[in-house]
């Protein structure tokens, strides 16, 4: 800013030269503010999956740092679409097509990374109390293809859980599979389980025909 003798009557007035200093303070002061706002944010992009329906939105939750797992599903709760009102959610990281990690309820959002995809969904009731021989598999959907003489695996589709109690059968337990993807015997049966006991997995082979979710982008939602 510089100075000029060009003032009437060689009075130079200092009120417009304040109000332009105090308005720059409190942009200054307000963007400031902003500032410490988001940096005290974590901001976690989730897609929820319907229980019944093949049906995908994808929300933009913005919480405190110190918040909680149980607290972003508290917050996707009222802005989704729930099979019943009294439906309890778990958040889990899918890698690769594999169900990877279920959050627990009281891990701080703070250390979840926030480039990874984030999925959450409905406990199924029959999941919620289970035996001490139950086990709860990941399944997941693969394909083999040729390649330069070297056999590719290829992971595509949506991974889910499966209850298996003590004492079922193969047979029964490609029942359940079938039951839950809703495909039909014909279809079914084009398809084989492979189980890796090592890492508690039943893969699903078969052609990668599985028609996509419908998905949908929801508006953010924040907390302050």
């Amino acid at each position: 800013m510089s100075l000029s003798n060009s003032a009437p009557n060689g009075i130079l007035k200092m009120e417009p030269i304040k109000s332009s200093i105090l308005n720059e303070e409190m942009r200054r002061k307000s963007q400031g503010n902003s500032s410490s706002k988001s940096k005290g944010l974590k901001m976690l992009k989730v897609a929820f999956h319907h229980a019944t329906k093949d049906d995908v939105t994808i929300h933009t939750v913005r919480l405190p740092k110190q918040s909680t797992v149980g607290d972003v599903l508290n917050d996707l709760k009222p802005k989704v679409e729930l099979s019943h009102p009294d439906a309890e959610l778990r958040m889990l990281e899918v890698f690769y097509h594999k169900i990877y990690k279920v959050f627990p309820s009281n891990e701080k959002i703070e250390h979840i990374n926030d480039k990874i995809w984030i999925r959450a969904e409905e406990i199924p009731e029959e999941e919620k109390n289970l035996g001490p021989q139950d086990r709860l598999i990941h399944v997941y959907h693969f394909t083999k293809e040729l390649a330069q003489n070297q056999m590719l695996v290829q992971n595509f589709g949506d991974p889910f859980f499966l209850l298996i109690h003590e004492g079922e059968t193969l047979a029964e337990i490609k029942g359940k599979v079938q039951k839950k993807l809703l495909v039909p015997d014909e279809e079914f049966s084009k398809r084989r389980l492979v189980y890796g006991a090592w890492e508690q997995y039943l893969g699903l082979e078969h052609a990668d025909d599985t028609a996509p979710k419908r998905t949908r982008i929801q508006s953010e939602s924040s907390c302050f």
